[in-house]
C-alpha cells in the first residue's frame, strides 16, 4: 500500500480518520493525502449594476476561504501523534466538489469518517460515505468513533453467494493475524438456500483463498443489513469487510446496497471491497 487518502471537510472529526490512516501508514510505510474540495460561495447581487461589484468581493472572498482552509489543514497535519508519518495537504479548488475530487485521484484506500444518513435523507440523498464507496476504485475504510490503535482482529467478513467473490481479492492491510476467518451469511425470508447449501458453498471459497481454519455462521434476520450489524454487535467485532458492485443510476435505486446500509447505520469500522462485474 503506497497512498492513503483522507477526505476531510476540516471539521473536528477529521482526526477519527486521519488517527486510523496514520496507523496504517506506519505499519505500511504508506504517504498519506489529506485532502479538501474548497466550497465556494455564489455570487448574488442585489441589482444589475451591482454584478461587478459583487464579482470583485466573491474573488476576494475566495482567496480568503482558500487561505484559510489551508491554514486548517497545516494545523491538522501539525499535530505531534502524526509524527514520522508523511501527510500532504491537498487543496483542491477546482469546484468538482469533495466526491469526483477522491474517487478520482489514485490511491490505495480511501479512509474516511462520517455520521451516516438516516430516513428521507438516506433515501433522497444518502451520505458522502456512501456516495464514495459507489464510485470509487479502491477499498473505502468507514471509521464513526474514535480508535486509539487501529489493530483489527475481531473481523466478520459478511458474504453474498456470489462466484467473483473466489476471484483474488487485495485487501489494503494485514487482516488480523488469523486473516480473514470468521464469515457471516444472512439470510432472510425471501432467500430460499439452506444453511447446509451455504456453508458448502463458504467451504468451496475458504479453500478457493487458501483459508483452512474459518467459522461460518449463518443468521436470519428482516434484512441482510439488520443482520450483519446485529451480529456484529454481538460478537464485539472490531471490523466489519463487505463486498459491493457499486451500482449506480437505476440499478442501485432499485436493488440498493448492503453495504451502504450498513456504513450508514453501524458503529462497528467497515471495510468495502469492490468486487468485479
Amino acid at each position: 500500500m503506497n497512498t492513503i487518502l483522507v477526505p476531510t471537510d476540516l471539521s473536528a472529526d477529521t482526526d477519527i480518520a486521519l488517527s486510523v490512516a496514520v496507523d496504517l501508514a506506519r505499519t505500511s510505510q504508506s504517504t498519506i493525502r489529506l485532502v479538501h474540495s474548497v466550497v465556494y460561495p455564489l455570487p448574488m447581487p442585489a441589482y444589475a449594476e451591482a454584478a461587478p461589484i459583487t464579482v470583485n468581493r466573491t474573488v476576494e472572498e475566495c482567496q480568503e476561504i482558500e487561505q484559510e482552509a489551508k491554514a486548517a489543514l497545516d494545523r491538522l497535519i501539525a499535530n505531534e501523534k502524526y509524527k514520522g508519518v508523511t501527510i500532504l495537504p491537498t487543496l483542491l479548488a477546482n469546484g468538482e466538489g469533495l466526491v469526483h475530487n477522491v474517487t478520482d485521484r489514485p490511491a490505495d484506500l480511501i479512509v474516511m469518517t462520517s455520521k451516516g444518513a438516516s430516513g428521507l435523507e438516506e433515501w433522497l440523498i444518502g451520505s458522502n460515505a456512501e456516495t464514495i464507496v459507489r464510485y470509487a476504485h479502491c477499498p473505502v475504510l468507514i471509521v464513526k468513533h474514535p480508535i486509539a490503535h487501529f489493530r483489527p482482529e475481531n473481523i466478520v467478513c459478511a458474504i453474498d453467494i456470489d462466484e467473483r467473490l473466489k476471484a483474488v481479492q487485495h485487501y489494503p492491510f494485514q487482516l488480523g493475524k488469523r486473516g480473514l476467518h470468521q464469515f457471516l451469511y444472512v439470510t432472510t425470508p425471501t432467500d430460499s438456500r439452506v444453511p447446509e447449501g451455504v456453508r458448502d458453498w463458504v467451504s468451496e471459497f475458504a479453500s478457493a483463498k487458501g483459508i483452512t481454519d474459518f467459522e461460518c455462521t449463518v443468521r436470519q434476520a428482516r434484512d441482510v443489513s439488520d443482520g450483519i450489524i446485529n451480529y456484529a454487535e454481538e460478537v464485539n467485532a472490531d471490523l466489519i469487510v463487505l463486498f459491493t458492485h457499486g451500482y449506480k443510476g437505476l440499478r442501485h435505486m432499485f436493488a440498493g446496497s448492503v453495504a451502504e446500509d450498513v456504513l450508514n447505520h453501524a458503529n462497528t469500522p467497515v471495510l468495502v471491497m469492490r468486487i468485479g462485474r
